[in-house]
């Protein structure tokens, strides 16, 4: 088994993975890291942008 994170500052019980911007590195999608403190400075990162 392996354990997933996505860097939201909110849980995100339904992804919708057509949502995004087109023009970022690796397009529209819904993205996900086995690394936990990635995810975290990610959601840190988008929380004070909001």
């Amino acid at each position: 088994m392996i354990t997933l994170y996505h860097g939201s500052y909110i849980a995100v019980a339904a992804p919708l993975v057509g949502l995004g911007r087109k023009k970022v590195d690796f397009g529209q999608g819904f993205y996900l890291t086995n690394l936990h403190e990635q995810a975290k400075a990610w959601a840190v990162t988008i929380a004070e942008r909001n």
